[in-house]
């Protein structure tokens, strides 16, 4: 009897926080300038860390400082919508007023981005003062997959879905928290450390989690209580990747995390020769390109059995696990045809793909949001970008894509 069409749970399993023991998304409101004085040269020293930039109008501060903030776009920071007059959206009764501060300001902030040489989409958005309610969140699901109000510990853990247009984020006052504070929150989400002096909902955690803090200013001037010293900003940045913390921006952990729930429960269909999963994207406004690390079963299908996405096969990574990616929403799992060489193990080492070139015929530049860049001429990363770390993509008919992260 043939087992097409027959359903059963999926074999595949996202691996959490794309490989680390825990994610942080450390995101800065307001469009200050001295985030993009004071953050400009940490973030170039830590090619590794990648932070969101929630934008608003108030003050002028969007058309003021659109060039630095388009440079830090581009080096794989993310930019985010914190509305137009930065307004108490819980007080405003009208829709019209709602889309004019949300949907029409996220449009407003991709039109000056690209102004300013930035190509960017913007998927997140920050709710203003933290004000939220049924109303304004159906606004912001019209134009963005994810919203961060603010409030309590500010971590989310993996097999717990959050509510997505209302995640909490730990704020960062100077008279309500201390760096040690801090220092110890990062721990608490890499699931590491001596928790005995942590508050009471901390040392209940069961695994790595993903923290959100929430910053404003960047700046020594300590008559800013919101603001925090760039010392300090710097030695957490640094105590989060020396925990093996994936320091990514909020949207990229976001959509990460939400795929997983999706991909993660998604049936199999067996075929002829192996089988095939698909799935729907939650929200059309997710970033481009979500890619995510997975553990797939291939051996029940067969020991040389082929992964294939969009008609390309993928092959595994050294420690077994595949990046497919999510917005494909479908991937197969088959026996390979007959003369067809099983997939080798692929490899990130740049110096190896620089020397196979030749075998491929186009390559896409990515920011680390998953923006799409352009075409690049091979796996290097054109002068004219800032320095920071990008994703190189790498085609051609036959032959598995490439995914590299590469740092100009």
């Amino acid at each position: 009897m043939s087992l097409a069409g027959f359903a059963a749970a999926a074999p595949i399993e996202t691996v959490p926080w794309n490989g680390h023991v825990g994610a942080v998304s450390f995101t800065f409101d307001d469009a200050y300038e001295n985030q993009v004085q004071n953050l400009s040269p940490i973030l170039e020293e830590l090619p590794d860390v990648h932070v969101t930039f929630f934008l608003t109008n108030m003050g002028n501060g969007l058309q003021k400082n659109a060039a630095g903030f388009a440079t830090l776009a581009k080096a794989g920071h993310e930019i985010g919508n914190h509305t137009d007059t930065h307004a108490h959206l819980s007080g405003v009764s009208d829709n019209a007023e709602l889309e004019k501060e949300i949907v029409q300001f996220a449009d407003n902030i991709e039109e000056v981005m690209a102004d300013n040489g930035a190509k960017i989409r913007v998927t997140s958005l920050a709710t203003p003062f933290c004000e939220n309610n049924d109303k304004v969140s159906a606004v912001i699901d019209t134009r963005h997959f994810i919203n961060r109000d603010c409030g309590w510990h500010g971590r989310n853990e993996w097999d717990i879905e959050p509510k997505w247009l209302s995640l909490q984020a730990k704020i960062w006052t100077r008279s309500g928290a201390t760096v040690e504070e801090m220092l110890s929150s990062l721990d608490t989400a890499a699931y590491i450390g001596n928790f005995s002096n942590a508050n009471p909902w901390e040392v209940s955690v069961k695994g790595g989690s993903w923290l959100v803090v929430l910053n404003h200013g960047v700046t020594d001037d300590t008559g800013d209580d919101y603001a925090i010293n760039p010392s300090d900003i710097k030695k957490l940045f640094q105590h989060a990747l020396e925990n093996d913390l994936w320091v990514a921006p909020f949207g990229t952990v976001g959509a990460y995390h939400r795929a997983h729930f999706i991909v993660d429960k998604a049936e199999k269909t067996e075929t002829e020769n192996g089988y095939t999963v698909q799935w729907k994207i939650p929200n059309e406004h997710m970033p481009e390109s979500v890619p995510l690390r997975v553990k797939i079963d291939t051996k029940s299908v067969d020991e040389n059995a082929v992964v294939e996405q969009d008609g390309k096969i993928l092959n595994a990574e050294s420690d077994g696990t595949y990046v497919i990616e999510f917005m494909s929403k479908t991937l197969t799992v088959r026996k390979p045809k007959e003369g067809e060489d099983s997939p080798q193990d692929s490899t990130t080492a740049l110096p190896k793909l620089q020397q196979n070139n030749r075998n491929y015929t186009k390559f896409t530049l990515f920011d680390m949001n998953g923006n799409n860049l352009g075409p690049v001429d091979g796996f290097a990363v054109p002068a004219r970008f800032p320095k920071g770390s990008y994703i190189i993509r790498a085609e051609a008919k036959g032959l598995s894509p490439k995914i590299v992260k590469v740092q100009p």
